[in-house]
């Protein structure tokens, strides 16, 4: 989102690249205000190309003089960005203390600490899961382009001091190499760890060498003017396609990030030329656009924690006049932020010398990575609301104990155990298998094997659903590696009952946020898709259960608790501190139709010694809405996870005449 600092630049002023900033930067804020443009989002590869070949542009023609200095540079970075980056963090920080319910802002602090050491890339790429909160409420979730372009600004001009004695062609080839290299790493990681390939610099940073690729390409002569004229024309068209036909379904970065960023390239190239302007250029020269371009760092630099925190005083939602809103204190706050802070300190009116300018930057910097470190190791200071609310929010726990990472773990007898500790001849052999939905249960179906004398297992992996042979396709290895080891342990362990529980709906819906890499499918299929998503689910799922079957199993098959469209938590934190009635949750019609597929296949097995059962009406009111809370005791931890409080309250009645079965049964 950078661009090169002024003090260092002796190359020609590009008034169409600050347009073209413009244009980027405006995709991005009108993608996240949800105001039309879909695919928006690719005007931060717009930045990425723009930063990589202002960047390999400036470097080089500093090395032609024997001018380049990395201290020098990097002090520049630090100049150009670090005040506003810094002043904007300790904003959040202080905002998010009075509006963010605690683990949002414990997980608000961590990404603090994560952006202050330019590693908020990298966090975020293992943060961000099948259970993470939705992204729209995560107010420093943007610094991690800021990171992954800082990343590529350390590591780039060492390799450029390392490459200085090559010649022009050399150097290309290994530019080019490494932009090849890193976009078929790109590629080859899509398919398996989807959100690394999204975050981080390996992956992306093919986007920032196609721009310095530019470098070498020859000028435009003014007898090419025609050939500018159609290429600047087609360029600015295949950028402005990508914003309105893709959307939060198109998979990406991989082949889609291409169009966006190879035409950003070529409206770089095909407006280079000194003798002439193209059409499209004298657009982007328009004064409005390049004073936006001039602005766009610190525009994108605090838009999204004003989107982000209007949409949580608002109960996460982002009407037509809140999203306006949202644009107009951007643009106010951005160019506030652009004049009196980035401005000053990036010509040296504030702290000139580069010693003061470092040791101020150092202190602040440890000032906010403290104060992250402080809201996190007290949990998001959930006192700051009084003991009242303390006391409830400390009801939302969860066994998370029996969640297991490792998918050996079936393999390896390193499943917990639970119910009692003896294993008495010929008694009941239970497992509580699923996803983290059984892992709710645990507790209870612990309570209850010992009441019974039954011993048993719990087989747990988050996003993975006990259906044999499916998996998601960014995970189909370590699945399949699970599930096998989860049939070989019930042979191994003499397993005779079995409670299976499951995240249903999203594996063949799609996750909650619209997110369609979450669907499952398996080796038969070509295609992934919610209609074959429902096939895969029916034919293993039949095909598990029958399995199951023939070794003489019995099996209870638990149907999904309500999915609820606000975080309960923040609901009733929100209630309580503006002394409004208790909220409830989603309705049961709602809940019913996000389900009627999961019911329509679940509802007509047709397998001897299954049972399916319904936890959801237990859950709702006589007025057809769901339960929060009681007594001051919370029944969700999140959106779809009941707290063991809300297992006890409403699972527990359900699965006691289970166990009382599989005594008699025995």
């Amino acid at each position: 989102m950078a661009s090169a600092n002024k003090a260092m630049e002796k190359l020609k002023y590009r008034a169409d690249i600050d347009g073209l900033r413009a244009i980027a930067v405006m995709g991005v804020l009108l993608f996240h205000a949800g105001l039309s443009l879909t695919g928006g989002f690719v005007g931060v590869d717009i930045f990425f190309v723009i930063s990589g070949f202002l960047i390999t542009s400036l470097i080089l023609q500093a090395q032609r003089q024997n001018e380049f200095s990395i201290r020098k540079f990097l002090g520049r970075r630090i100049r150009r960005l670090m005040p506003a980056a810094l002043v904007m963090t300790t904003s959040t920080l202080l905002i998010g203390y009075w509006w963010l319910v605690p683990k949002d802002y414990d997980q608000l602090a961590e990404s603090a600490i994560a952006h202050i050491t330019l590693v908020s890339n990298i966090y975020f790429a293992n943060s961000f899961n099948y259970f993470a909160g939705p992204a729209e409420l995560v107010p420093l979730l943007h610094t991690w382009s800021l990171a992954l372009e800082e990343q590529f600004y350390l590591l780039f001009p060492l390799l450029l001091i390392f490459c200085r004695h090559c010649s022009p062609k050399k150097l290309f080839i290994i530019l080019a190499s490494l932009t090849v290299l890193s976009f078929g790493l790109n590629l080859w990681t899509m398919d398996i760890y989807p959100t690394k390939a999204f975050f981080l610099l390996p992956m992306r940073a093919w986007e920032l060498l196609l721009g310095s690729l530019l470098v070498f390409a020859p000028k435009l002569k003014p007898s090419q003017r025609p050939l500018a004229e159609l290429g600047s024309f087609l360029s600015f068209t295949g950028i402005l396609f990508t914003f309105f036909v893709y959307n939060k379904e198109t998979v990406f970065p991989g082949i889609a990030a291409v169009w966006p960023c190879v035409a950003t390239a070529g409206l770089i190239y095909f407006n280079s030329g000194d003798q002439f302007k193209t059409r499209i250029s004298r657009i982007l020269e328009i004064p409005t656009l390049t004073y936006i371009g001039k602005i766009s760092y610190s525009l994108y630099l605090w838009h999204w924690p004003i989107m982000v925190y209007l949409r949580y005083m608002n109960r996460f939602e982002l009407g037509l006049s809140v999203a306006l809103l949202g644009l107009a204190l951007s643009f106010l706050v951005g160019a506030i932020s652009y004049h009196f802070i980035e401005t000053p300190f990036r010509l040296g009116y504030l702290l000139p010398t580069q010693k003061r300018l470092i040791l101020a930057s150092s202190i602040f910097s440890i000032l906010i990575i403290g104060t992250g470190a402080g809201i996190s190791e007290w949990d998001g200071l959930p006192k700051r609301w009084g003991d009242k609310i303390t006391s409830i929010l400390k009801t939302a726990k969860s066994p998370v104990r029996y969640m297991r990472d490792s998918v050996w773990a079936p393999q390896l007898d390193q499943l917990p155990a639970i119910g009692s500790t003896q294993i008495i001849p010929n008694r009941p052999r239970l497992l509580v298998w699923g996803d983290s939905h059984a892992m709710v249960m645990g507790d209870v179906c612990s309570s209850l094997a010992r009441q019974h004398d039954i011993s048993g297992f719990i087989a747990v992996r988050g996003g993975t659903m006990p259906v044999l042979d499916t998996y998601r396709g960014f995970d189909r290895d370590d699945t399949l590696i699970w599930h096998e080891g989860v049939l070989d342990f019930i042979s191994r362990h003499k397993i005779t009952h079995i409670i299976m529980a499951a995240r249903w709906s999203d594996n063949i819906e799609g996750n909650a946020t619209g997110l369609n890499k979450f669907l499952i499918t398996d080796d038969q299929t070509l295609e992934i898709s919610k209609a074959s998503a429902q096939q895969v689910f029916q034919r293993n799922l039949i095909n598990t259960l029958q399995q199951l079957n023939d070794r003489g199993i019995r099996v209870w098959l638990m149907e999904q608790i309500p999915l609820q469209q606000h975080d309960p938590i923040y609901e009733i934190v929100t209630a309580l501190r503006t002394n409004q009635p208790t909220p409830l949750g989603v309705s049961q019609e709602k809940h019913a139709e996000r389900q009627i597929n999961v019911r329509r296949i679940l509802r007509n097995l047709e397998l001897p010694n299954v049972t399916v059962f319904d936890p959801s009406p237990t859950i709702f009111t006589h007025d057809g809405y769901s339960r929060f809370i009681e007594d001051n005791t919370l029944f969700y931890i999140n959106h779809d996870h009941l707290s063991h409080a809300g297992a006890e309250r409403f699972i527990r009645p359900l699965l006691e005449p289970i166990f009382k079965e599989m005594v008699e049964r025995k």
